[in-house]
């Protein structure tokens, strides 16, 4: 790995992601912190001068934004950032991709082992198995109980997968398990997402490449413009019973921009882990859009989805060996970082735990029931 002073300013304590505030009045004014000391640390580490440049640029307009949204100038705030997103997609291999090829999901070699494995999630009070249909976003006829979510506003149905079982559970607060109901979920990939998980360790993968310095600095740069609106989002406010969230402004308003741009969803790692390094393999999550176009039911989005129904994690706990431990070929296997799951001080290999396989029974057991030959 090449010596790179500057890249320690990311990977320091000061900037580890996700960051935890206990007041929903303290994230702007952390969040501004954070960035008027990464625009220092940076100067002072002697980045390349555009990388600084764009910090200052970046982040004065990300907090200006946000500053805008509380002055009740929804459409100013808006306007900056729908701004930046069409910058930061201008000529950027990083920011949109289709689903198969996005550098959110481990990249394979082999095109035939390219589709990315995706779970929905729902709860019950009761051992519950829902249809496939039901598994797919909240019909429009019934959007009144749509609430604001990260990556959606109130009335507005979206879809919200994760790459495995885990990131499922523990986006839904680590419920248990008989409330904990499965279905697997892949998608057509004619789909165009807005990449937002852009970590230091993509940097580095640029660092340590061999290019021509002024590619180099091109691609730090497109890079960088992802990270930075990623740090604004990435923050988890303790506060309970808040009908209104400040962390969540830049997310919607990034969401805004990218349905008016005509992409179907985004891409990002999840906030509820202790670091992101336990969210870059297996903490992905998709928001996918479900545009309305009159339907009185589902998105024509659903079109270009398949699903399976759904399966009970508490039931597959109770299932015998030889029905339990399937094999199929998940993408996140093919990736070549370490895969654990938990915390620094307790962490455990994902593959030997129940979700790592529940993931595989998901797929190999719907393969079954469509009839599809498992390889």
């Amino acid at each position: 790995m090449k010596s790179c002073p500057w890249m320690e300013v990311l990977v320091s304590e000061n900037f580890r992601l996700p960051i935890t505030v206990k007041k929903d009045n303290q994230y702007f004014s952390t969040l501004n912190d954070k960035f008027s000391l990464l625009k220092t640390e940076l100067s002072n580490r002697k980045a390349p001068d555009s990388l600084i440049q764009l910090s200052k640029d970046y982040c004065d307009r990300i907090v200006s934004a946000i500053n805008f949204y509380y002055k009740g100038d929804i459409i100013k705030s808006h306007s900056i950032i729908a701004e930046m997103i069409e910058d930061c997609c201008l000529d950027n291999d990083f920011a949109i991709s289709h689903i198969n090829d996005s550098i959110a999901f481990p990249f394979v070699q082999d095109s035939s082992k390219s589709e990315v494995q995706f779970f929905r999630a729902r709860l019950n009070e009761a051992v519950f198995d829902y249809p496939a249909e039901e598994m797919l976003h909240i019909p429009f006829s019934k959007r009144s109980i749509v609430k604001s979510e990260r990556f959606s506003i109130p009335g507005l149905p979206c879809l919200y997968l994760g790459n495995t079982s885990y990131v499922c559970w523990i986006e839904m607060g680590r419920p248990a398990d008989f409330r904990f109901n499965v279905s697997p979920v892949v998608l057509d990939n004619t789909q165009k997402i807005f990449n937002l998980t852009v970590s230091p360790q993509h940097f580095y993968y640029v660092i340590d490449t061999d290019m021509s310095e002024e590619e180099r600095i091109k691609k730090l740069c497109s890079l960088f413009k992802i990270y930075l609106l990623n740090f604004a989002t990435s923050f988890n406010v303790l506060e309970e019973n808040r009908n209104f969230k400040s962390e969540y402004i830049i997310s919607q308003m990034i969401m805004l921009a990218c349905k008016s741009k005509g992409l179907d969803g985004i891409t990002y790692t999840s906030k509820r882990v202790e670091h992101e390094i336990f969210a870059r393999v297996l903490g992905v999550n998709l928001v996918l859009f479900a545009d309305f176009d009159g339907e009185e039911s589902k998105s024509k989005i659903c079109e270009h989805i398949e699903n399976g129904d759904s399966f009970n994690y508490s039931m597959f706990k109770q299932l015998d060996y030889s029905l339990k431990y399937k094999d199929y070929d998940l993408r996140i296997d093919q990736s070549p970082f370490i895969a654990n799951i938990g915390t620094f001080s307790r962490q455990f290999p994902y593959k030997e735990t129940q979700f790592y396989h529940f993931d595989k029974y998901l797929f190999a057991n719907w393969d079954r029931l469509n009839n599809k030959v498992i390889k």
